[in-house]
């Protein structure tokens, strides 16, 4: 369960749950969905009846949602109604448009997926997730294609702060890293859809050799959440023609940051040190050839 704290659009995380719920909770957060004003002024009990369910169902929902209770979801949902975030507005990418317009569209894209991913963050996800990395002996990334990108680029800084870190873009080596992991190393899964075949046979092999398994995927429950310890949840909405590459990417990319950033101050004092000799060792490649 998260911290309460980390709720930060009740609205929002239940609209992002909605496909990973149980019959009957579906049925209490579509109500929620429908009508949240009558929601404030209801009961458990009332709520219960309406949606005809148990008001363990009630519960258990407000808990998926991140909170301790159905009294704090009515909080903070009477909350959120009297402050109602702005309205996201993103008109489609298309062509024929000015490159203003193309730039001003692209960053607002970026921005509104990072809001959406932030909103439903599970806070004490991302604290596991850095907990599990600070004690790991190894870290193995997994992925497919573009979303290798944020993966490299992770696994760089990582190894900047003393980590043995592996992100193999190709799918055979990434089977062979897995099969390598053991008890008290850590993989690291990006797949959107939680499908990807290659990525969820790699992480069904390091479930199974004992490590411990954090994924980034969208909402819902699939074959890589079935073999993830820890899951974090990337909301996106792409409006270019190949809805793949700008809408993903950079939420991912972020999120791996959060929990570098996490590890960074759960780490001694030392590791600043490590990492600032590093980065002064690293100039030589920034200075100009004396020869030239």
């Amino acid at each position: 369960m998260r911290k309460t704290e980390s709720v930060r659009n009740i609205l929002a995380t239940t609209q992002f749950l909605l496909p990973s719920l149980t019959p009957a909770e579906k049925r209490v957060a579509e109500f929620v969905l429908k009508a949240p004003h009558e929601i404030t002024r209801m009961s458990l009990q009332k709520l219960a009846k309406r949606c005809g369910c148990g008001e363990a169902t009630v519960v258990r929902l407000c808990r998926t949602v991140g909170v301790s209770g159905y009294a704090e979801f009515k909080r903070l949902l009477s909350g959120q109604l009297l402050n109602p975030p702005a309205k996201d507005e993103m008109g489609e990418i298309t062509s024929g448009r000015s490159m203003g317009e193309v730039v001003e569209s692209v960053f607002k894209l970026n921005i509104l997926n990072l809001r959406k991913t932030l909103e439903v963050a599970a806070i004490e996800e991302y604290d596991k997730a850095c907990d599990v990395i600070v004690a790991a002996g190894k870290i193995c990334f997994f992925a497919i294609g573009d979303a290798m990108f944020p993966c490299s680029y992770a696994s760089l800084r990582f190894k900047r702060i003393g980590y043995d870190c592996f992100a193999d873009s190709d799918a055979d080596v990434q089977i062979v890293n897995a099969c390598n992991l053991k008890k008290g190393d850590a993989a690291v899964a990006i797949s959107h859809s939680g499908r990807t075949k290659q990525v969820v046979e790699a992480m069904r092999i390091a479930k199974e050799r004992g490590a411990s398994t954090i994924c980034i995927t969208k909402a819902g429950k699939s074959e890589l959440t079935k073999y993830s310890d820890i899951v974090l949840y990337n909301v996106t909405t792409d409006t270019t023609v190949d809805k793949e590459v700008i809408a993903r990417r950079v939420a991912e990319q972020a999120m791996l940051d959060a929990i570098y950033m996490g590890v960074l101050q759960r780490m001694e004092v030392n590791s600043f040190e490590r990492l600032q000799e590093v980065s002064d060792n690293l100039k030589v490649n920034k200075l100009p050839d004396k020869n030239m």
